[in-house]
């Protein structure tokens, strides 16, 4: 069903790697739709994800503010005049603000008491093929949109390129094969023990040529981060940095080692073959996306892909020995030519 639209909205608000799996789709809705006019709902700190993607308009940043903000964003959306709403979440927010949109076509999936708030309404198993890229796909059908396009996007900026540059030649990384580690994550469930990532570090530092490059984003973080680096001093360290400056620095990765998390997914994004680790999560639809990533998990454990948010035994984590990585980091780097 091919739907008239001339101004579109999408809603997506949930994290940085959910945000980007929704580019592919985006991708194919411009060609579907290469005139109409297209915005879309993200938090404020997953909006910088959309930015320099000419698939996309306007960012709408919605951020948790009083009361009487949050209405004046919604009287704002309802000036908006869109005509059509696409909730890729179904989450109760996005329903709400996608009536209160007043668009007279509402696509939404069969969540719950959800599904009364749209018009179009689609069959949420019947979407769900694996990985959340595909679910968001699944819509175009619905739309009459091939799916022709299915790489995730993230273009940097020449600015950003340049930064890049700048911070490399600061950290003396030119030249060499740069392992990025990651050792963030939202949930400290799904983070992989710091004691592994500095045996890791170091069994890739005692070869020729490898250099490794730490991300951090909160003060939590850059105390883990530093942790690794006190252990292994010849690591660098990268500053301070915004989510698209972190993102021009991984970049310029050739291996990313780290937990399920948003950075991990903006690597996949650059096509930088990834080395993860899962536990709580499912990598069936929360993984790596793309070809040539390695998913590492304790399979001996029945409670994998539990989705909570805190556990006081994560084992699912622990249980993954750094020897399995430094096998696969091996053997990926042994891809990597650079003198």
């Amino acid at each position: 069903m091919k739907l008239k639209a001339d101004n579109i909205l999408v809603l997506r608000m949930s994290g940085v790697g959910d945000v980007l799996w929704t580019t592919p789709f985006l991708a194919n809705l411009r060609r579907g739709y290469p005139s109409a006019h297209i915005s879309y709902i993200a938090k404020d700190f997953c909006a910088p994800v959309l930015y320099n993607n000419q698939d996309v308009d306007e960012v709408v940043i919605f951020k948790k503010d009083k009361i009487f903000k949050q209405l004046s964003f919604l009287r704002n959306l309802r000036k908006s005049g869109y005509d059509l709403t696409i909730d890729l979440v179904g989450t109760p927010r996005t329903a709400i603000q996608s009536v209160i949109s007043g668009a007279r076509n509402r696509i939404g999936f069969d969540f719950g008491y959800r599904r009364f708030f749209y018009n179009h309404l689609l069959n949420a198993r019947a979407a769900n093929y694996g990985h959340e890229v595909e679910f968001n796909l699944s819509v175009l059908e619905y739309l009459g949109v091939p799916a022709s396009r299915k790489d995730l996007v993230f273009n940097l900026t020449d600015e950003e390129k340049k930064y890049r540059q700048g911070i490399y030649r600061s950290l003396a990384l030119d030249g060499g094969r740069i392992v990025g580690m990651i050792p963030t994550g939202g949930w400290a469930c799904k983070r992989w023990p710091i004691d592994n990532y500095i045996a890791v570090a170091n069994a890739i530092l005692s070869g020729p040529n490898n250099k490794i490059l730490l991300f951090w984003g909160s003060p939590s973080e850059e105390a883990d981060a530093k942790t690794i680096l006190a252990a292994c001093p010849s690591s660098k360290l990268i500053p301070k940095t915004s989510l698209r400056q972190m993102a021009a620095l991984l970049a310029g990765c050739d291996l990313v080692i780290g937990n399920d998390s948003g950075p991990l997914h903006i690597a996949t994004a650059f096509k930088i073959p990834v080395i993860s680790f899962y536990g709580p999560t499912v990598p069936k639809s929360q993984g790596p996306w793309g070809q040539g990533h390695v998913v590492l998990q304790d399979k001996q454990l029945g409670c994998l892909g539990c989705n909570r948010m805190d556990c006081r035994d994560p084992k699912c984590m622990a249980g993954i020995h750094p020897d399995k990585v430094i096998k696969e980091a091996e053997r990926l780097l042994g891809r990597v030519k650079k003198s």
